[in-house]
């Protein structure tokens, strides 16, 4: 049972996305509960820890923080050092 009400929430997360309306608009819409939809969102969301995400650099350099470090990346930074120092840092 539980993996059929999974998703069914899956389903109804998909079809809110494809509507374009606000999450309260579709709830009242379709007669769901806002707050039961807003908790299976975030039980059915994909963690995304641990995962890098492909940056478009603007002309100015930019500094990224994470847990309390700040890394300054300019412009023609070396990608592979820059990954480097993001596997230290998540090692550390």
């Amino acid at each position: 049972m539980r993996s059929t009400v999974s998703q069914d929430w899956s389903a109804k997360t998909t079809a809110w996305k494809q509507s374009g309306m606000s999450l309260a608009a579709w709830c009242r819409e379709n007669s769901e509960s806002y707050y039961w939809f807003r908790y299976w969102r975030k039980r059915l969301a994909v963690p995304v820890s641990g995962r890098f995400l492909e940056l478009t650099l603007p002309d100015a350099p930019i500094s990224l923080e994470c847990n309390g470090i700040l890394v300054h990346v300019a412009k023609g930074f070396d990608p592979d050092l820059l990954s480097d120092i993001l596997s230290l840092l998540k090692k550390g």
